[in-house]
């Protein structure tokens, strides 16, 4: 009696394929070719050729990828440049901007006592200032250029920042509406 449908149940036996239901005998080599290799094979020959191709007929000669290249290159190096030298240009005019609005003489200073504040006397023209945590006190002579500006005597006190440059080199940054303004200050009394 034959398989259903020829479906064989093969075993190997004495260099011949049998069927264990009906006993049919094949001598096909117990070693089957793969079909699907040789697909896979030819379709990606094909798929790299038709690749090949195209990428061929979009550049052209190997000689035009280096030229196209290197004007990306330069370009790109100029835009760089332009931008750096930009740059430059701005953080000097930046520098400049805010060295001259905090001191004028470009000088640096040793200190700078922040959050400071201040107590302006004309009847004694006197600044007594005390800045920070720790309660620094000064007492600097005052200019004449505040002094004229101020109503007499009449003491005010404002929002200071204090900046030393040597050991009885100050000055005073005034601060109001507009934003800080600075004076040359004279000690009158060292710090405390």
């Amino acid at each position: 009696m034959g398989c259903k449908f020829n479906k064989h149940n093969y075993w190997y036996s004495q260099g011949a394929f049998r069927c264990k239901k009906c006993g049919h005998v094949t001598y096909k080599s117990h070693r089957r070719t793969n079909n699907n290799t040789a697909i896979i094979l030819t379709s990606i020959i094909v798929a790299v050729g038709v690749i090949g191709y195209f990428v061929y007929q979009t550049y052209g000669t190997t000689q035009t990828i280096p030229d196209d290249t290197k004007k990306v290159f330069n370009n790109t190096g100029s835009t760089i440049q332009r931008l750096y030298s930009q740059s430059q240009q701005s953080i000097s005019n930046l520098q400049t901007t805010v060295t001259s609005s905090i001191n004028q003489d470009n000088r640096v200073p040793i200190e700078v006592y922040k959050n400071c504040h201040s107590v302006l006397r004309t009847d004694q023209k006197i600044i007594g200032t005390t800045c920070g945590i720790n309660q620094i006190s000064f007492k600097f002579i005052m200019p004449d250029s505040i002094e004229q500006s101020l109503p007499n005597q009449v003491p005010l006190d404002v929002k200071t920042d204090v900046y030393r440059y040597g050991t009885t080199d100050f000055k005073i940054g005034l601060y109001d509406q507009i934003g800080e303004k600075n004076y040359t200050v004279t000690l009158w009394q060292f710090p405390q």
